[in-house]
């Protein structure tokens, strides 16, 4: 319960800090939405494992996986970037809901990795 509280607050301490939860348009979002109703282990078997939160399911709480990428050095005209995607799954490992944060996520992915990217 402690690390949900405390992924919440990090979520939306990122939405204040300027960073804006991915709409429907952004080729990052549809990536990581593509993964609804497919199985969390496809999931990660294509985007790697989990870099910074990993929860397992449990009979009181979903599973939780979470990619985060981010480069905050400034250097010769390179932008600051956030991108950040949460998966949701149930017991039976299906993905059930993914939730994605992003800044200037054209920094990091191409439209050809995210290709790769997508279910």
């Amino acid at each position: 319960m402690f690390k949900i509280v405390l992924l919440a607050l990090l979520l939306t301490s990122c939405a204040s800090s300027g960073y804006k939860a991915a709409d429907d348009e952004s080729a990052f979002h549809r990536a990581a939405i593509s993964w609804v109703g497919a199985p969390a282990s496809d999931m990660i078997a294509r985007w790697g494992e989990p870099n910074n939160l990993n929860l397992e399911a449990s009979p009181d709480r979903d599973g939780l996986a979470r990619w985060r990428a981010t480069n905050n050095s400034v250097t010769s005209g390179a932008r600051h970037y956030t991108c950040i995607a949460e998966a949701r799954y149930g017991m039976d490992g299906l993905i059930t809901k993914v939730d994605t944060v992003s800044s200037n996520c054209e920094q990091l992915h191409t439209e050809e990795h995210l290709a790769q990217l997508t279910r």
